[in-house]
């Protein structure tokens, strides 16, 4: 199955051809997982703890532990995420004031280990 590309923070993408870009497979999830992580939970009225808003956490007292709980959470509810492998979520300052997340989790379509970051 293949969905209308959206990256997330801008508008649909188009295609080539002036069209609008459909994913699927390994990129359609790292659409969902990055849509899911940015969306404050609640925004959607049908699916009230759809999302993880981390966005609306920049500026906030890091909570390693929380962040790391939340992410874990979500990618348990992502499709696209093969549940009987481990997902591993890493939270890294590589400077004062800036973080780094790194979620590895293997894509279920394709079995293959794929590694996403978010960064301050």
């Amino acid at each position: 199955m293949s969905a209308l590309s959206h990256t997330m923070g801008g508008d649909l993408d188009l295609s080539g051809t002036g069209g609008v870009a459909v994913v699927s497979g390994a990129e359609q999830t790292r659409q969902a997982l990055l849509r899911r992580l940015c969306t404050n939970a609640g925004t959607y009225i049908w699916q009230p703890n759809y999302g993880a808003g981390l966005p609306a956490r920049v500026g906030s007292v890091m909570d390693e532990a929380g962040i790391r709980a939340l992410v874990l959470e979500q990618m348990q509810a992502e499709a696209g995420v093969n549940q009987t492998q481990p997902v591993t979520v890493t939270v890294t300052s590589p400077k004062v004031g800036a973080y780094l997340l790194a979620i590895s989790y293997t894509d279920a379509a394709t079995g293959a280990v794929q590694e996403l970051t978010l960064s301050t």
